[in-house]
Parts: structure tokens; sequence; C-alpha cells
């Protein structure tokens, strides 16, 4: 059977993937594969791509450029770990795929206080019934914890801005949609892709080095003034 999906986990947190696992192994409707990316061996079962980079904030814009070139799939699927989807899911974004190409679909989701998923503790506010299931959005409503990107869109703008890794935390899926935009793309939300995420720690000093403080923004500025925006060099060289 030909793999349609890649489905790709960047971590740093081992205990985060058996919820990820259980999750995919209940999916149906289409076939795929699973690369994480880590330091640490994942005692799931999986594809490992060994993080082997050094020094930044974090390597997760590095690894998901790995993650991109390791797969096989035509549809990348973005899974962050400590997140569960329901069994239909990734047969829905093959659907929304299938009938359109140049387009990025995100789920929507809680998080929660543990497994019983019972106990929210942040309310995703893009959750909405007033709008349909599925609809067109802005760029920046698209969440990489869970989403679908063609694997093609990811190569015509060259990859993950690796740059970030090393100027602040967070920022990476905002990077790729704002360039995929420039390329004409289109973003949807389905409502009826559910993600559960459970609560998890973020990387130390989080607050304080975080790209939305006007680290994203100079950046992207300065690339588009050298003209090396949307296009980066990280993939299809």
């Amino acid at each position: 059977m030909s793999i349609n999906i890649s489905v790709i986990t960047p971590t740093i947190r081992p205990k985060g993937l058996p919820i990820v696992e259980k999750a995919l192994k209940r999916q149906v409707g289409c076939s795929f594969e699973w690369l994480v990316g880590s330091k640490f061996f994942p005692k799931v079962h999986c594809q490992h791509v060994k993080d082997v980079f050094k020094g930044g904030y974090w390597t997760l814009n590095r690894m998901y450029n790995s993650l991109i070139e390791a797969s096989i799939g035509e549809l990348i699927v973005s899974w962050q770990d400590f997140t569960y989807a329901d069994p239909d899911c990734l047969h829905k974004f093959w659907t929304h795929y299938q009938n359109n190409k140049k387009s990025l679909v995100s789920a929507v989701g809680n998080k929660y206080a543990d497994k019983t998923w019972s106990a929210i503790t942040w309310q995703d506010p893009r959750e909405r019934s007033d709008m349909g299931s599925f609809y067109e959005v802005y760029p920046n409503d698209i969440e990489w914890n869970l989403c679908a990107c063609p694997k093609k869109a990811l190569y015509e703008i060259g990859g993950f801005c690796e740059l970030f890794d090393f100027n602040f935390f967070g920022m990476d899926g905002y990077g790729v949609n704002e360039r995929l935009n420039e390329l004409g793309y289109k973003f949807y939300l389905d409502q009826t892709i559910k993600s559960y995420s459970l609560e998890h720690n973020r990387p130390s000093g989080w607050n304080k080095h975080n790209g939305l403080d006007g680290g994203y923004s100079k950046i992207r500025d300065r690339l588009k003034s050298e003209r090396k925006w949307p296009k980066m060099s990280y993939l299809g060289i």
C-alpha cells in the first residue's frame, strides 16, 4: 500500500508520544507513516529521525525540516505531542487535500487537565458553531499542533525558517503560513476535526524569549527587504 500521509512529530517530551500513538493506531480510511524527531529514542512504533542539532533556543524549525525531508507522503500532517484526535482525523485531512491541493487545513480543540477530557484548562477561541463546519480563515488561524499541509507547498517555500531557532521560541508555523499565503495558498478550519491536548510544560524562558515580542517581525521584515521571503533554502536545494 502506498503512503498518502506523513504524520510528523518533533518533540522533546517522551511522555507525550504514547497518546499520539494511541490515536494513530485507531485511524481509519487512509495510509500513513509516522515520523518522530527527537534527541531521545522514542519508545513507540514510529520512524525515528534523530535530532543532531546544537545551539539556539531550541531546534524545532530545524527538526521540522528534517522530518519533511525524511517523509514520503504527499500530505504532511503536523501532529504534536500530548495530542489526541478522533479515528477519522487523517481521513478528513486527506479528503480536503484531494478537493484542494493548494490549501492548509487545521483542527480545532482545547487543552485538558487529564485524559478523561472533562476539565478544560484552555478553551480554543477558534471553536465556533455559527460559521458551519468547514470554512476559509486567515493564515494565522492555522495551528500547527494538528494541521495538514501539502508537502509540495513546504518545498515551494524552502521549509521552516531555521533562523527562528536562534532568535526566539515560537512563531514557527506563523512563518510558514505567511509565506504560503503570499504564494496563493488557502487556509481552512474544519470544526469536525477535534484535537484533545494535555497540558504540558514549555521550555524554560518561553515567556521571556518568545517571537511574539517583536523578534518575529524584525526577521520577517529583514528577509523581505533582502528579497528572501517567502522562499527559503532549507528544502529543495
